[in-house]
């Protein structure tokens, strides 16, 4: 990561007003959608996790760039060096004494083959890592022999060790994840050290380090950390929050059914099929994110052409992704009702405060009205309070046909309102 010098801070605040219908796009482990007290009362609530995950998968797509978190780096490469041919075995140790080479203190191999931890990597890293195995493929030859040979006497030690013991077995782990292979991980460690040492190995630490530390344009966006590792750390330029309704909520029950259609035809059945239960809720939601260009451009060692361009995918897919939780059943694809934006030279800024006090709803019923004027309310009231030197350029666009006087610019429609963010952005940052 560069440092790179700006005549200022530059940040991009987003905070938006959206209405979702009777949905359930993000859930807890209870099965109902997620909540939050706020301001001493139950709201509806999408968690920063959830939203940043779709969110970085749009703006993926718009980018044409990819990054994976995920703890199967070494099971994509042994794939991908099966293809060329290896045997699958030699091919999975040679590509976990890479990885172990790099010597990051609680990076191990997991029981299904995969890293004990995730990993966010550069779609290219994994093929990457592959051809550094099939690069030195006959070098290798010798270690692969030995750390299997090493992990055959473990295991028949390890056997011989159960059947002492009565054949005892460790409790299930409550969760999903895999857990270390604790006795692969120290026999490929011993063999990976060998592999790196200036006598008799053929690789250096930095020749797969340098894997984990490789970035591109989504990563310099979302940042990264790998503890114990701090050169591959990428402070994220994006910050999100979680997402919360504007006013009370309670979870609602739907109970459904599943027709046996078969059973149906065959006269054997009149009832259902299934029964079931789902719990969903409505909310007008408010979401806010921001974005450190300045960050964002140190992360891209000063290149300012693909920092525009991740801001500009950053922008647009605030109308493009979708928190598909729940979709089949519920068809959640609203768009926000009210966009604003706020180029600010001080600091971010989030309204969330707007809605500590819930909005109550309409003598006819709704929310978004009220929620969008509070929200207005509260800007004005955040610049009078702050000033509003540190504000390069704001604007708004919105379904509303009312006015707003505390929201910048009125954009007439989204591809003005990107444009006009990013040229504010653009005049910021040359100062």
């Amino acid at each position: 990561m560069t440092s790179i010098s700006l005549p200022r801070a530059v940040y991009l605040d987003l905070a938006q007003i959206q209405a979702t219908p009777y949905a359930s796009a993000n859930r807890g482990r209870n099965g109902a959608p997620k909540s939050a007290v706020i301001g001493g009362v139950l709201r509806g609530r999408e968690s920063s996790q959830h939203e940043k995950y779709h969110q970085r998968g749009t703006v993926q797509e718009i980018l044409g760039v990819k990054a994976f978190r995920s703890r199967g780096a070494t099971l994509s490469a042994t794939a991908q060096l099966v293809q060329r041919g290896w045997d699958e075995a030699e091919a999975l140790t040679a590509v976990q004494m890479l990885l172990l080479s790099c010597q990051v203190k609680g990076v191990g191999i997991a029981d299904n083959g995969g890293t004990n931890v995730l990993l966010f990597l550069p779609e290219g890293a994994v093929t990457e890592l592959a051809d550094l195995a099939d690069r030195h493929r006959a070098e290798f030859a010798p270690f692969i022999a030995q750390a299997h040979a090493d992990l055959a006497k473990a295991a028949q030690k390890k056997s011989k060790a159960k059947t002492k013991d009565g054949d005892a077995e460790a409790a299930p782990a409550e969760d999903d994840e895999p857990e270390e292979d604790t006795n692969r991980t120290q026999v490929l460690t011993a063999q990976a050290k060998k592999i790196t040492d200036k006598k008799g190995g053929f690789l250096t630490k930095d020749d797969t380090l340098s894997l984990l530390r490789t970035r591109n344009a989504v990563i310099a966006a979302y940042g990264r950390m790998l503890a114990n590792e701090p050169g591959s750390t990428v402070e994220s330029a994006i910050q999100t929050a979680h997402a919360f309704s504007t006013h009370a909520v309670s979870t609602q029950l739907d109970s459904f059914t599943a027709v046996d259609e078969i059973l149906k035809e065959l006269g054997e059945a009149s009832g259902a099929g299934h029964l079931g239960e789902q719990r969903y809720n409505s909310t007008t939601l408010y979401r806010y994110s921001t974005l450190n260009i300045t960050k964002l451009i140190g992360n891209l060692d000063g290149d300012r052409t693909t920092a525009r361009d991740v801001v500009e995918a950053f922008l647009r897919s605030i109308v493009a992704h979708r928190n598909a939780g729940k979709v089949s059943a519920t068809a959640p694809h609203t768009v926000p009702h009210l966009l604003y934006a706020a180029v600010r030279t001080d600091r971010p800024v989030n309204l969330a405060g707007a809605f500590e006090e819930p909005v109550p709803a309409t003598a006819t019923g709704g929310y978004l009205t009220a929620s969008v004027t509070r929200l207005d309310t509260h800007a004005g009231a955040h610049h009078r309070f702050l000033g509003v030197k540190g504000i390069a350029g704001h604007a708004h666009v919105t379904l509303a046909d009312q006015e707003f006087t505390h929201l910048g610019d009125r954009a007439d429609n989204f591809d003005e309102f990107v444009s006009t963010t990013l040229a504010t952005i653009d005049k910021a940052i040359t100062g």
